[in-house]
């Protein structure tokens, strides 16, 4: 495969990126419609399902922006050495997109009685 088939299947493969995005996004309204439950009906079971909704959005998002890790890893291999602090700052992005999923997780599984959405 050439760089250029390479490239649209990767550009393929981020239009499919985007439409998991969406249905995160749509767990996250879901999530949020059981946390109105429980507010007006006290109601914890349905808590727990919206704590378990935003568990596996968040989940996703974190194996998502592992791929733009390795993406921008390979990229930034490929560049040019007048480019490649530039590169380096983008992985580093990714890497602290990364970081910050990982510790939205870890505060969604310790604390229970947060309202919201505290994905990333």
């Amino acid at each position: 495969m050439n760089d250029y088939e390479r490239t649209l299947t990767e550009l393929n493969f981020e239009d499919f990126i985007c439409l998991v995005f969406i249905a995160v996004a749509i767990l996250n309204i879901s999530g949020d419609k059981h946390e109105k439950k429980y507010i007006i009906e006290h109601d914890y079971h349905e808590k727990e399902k919206a704590n378990k909704i935003f568990e596996i959005s968040i989940t996703i998002s974190i194996i998502i922006y592992l791929y733009f890790v390795y993406r921008n890893y390979k990229a930034y291999q490929k560049v040019s050495e007048e480019k490649k602090e530039l590169y380096q700052i983008k992985l580093l992005g990714s890497i602290l997109f990364i970081v910050g999923g990982i510790c939205l997780l870890y505060f969604q599984k310790k604390q229970k009685s947060f309202i919201g959405i505290p994905t990333i």
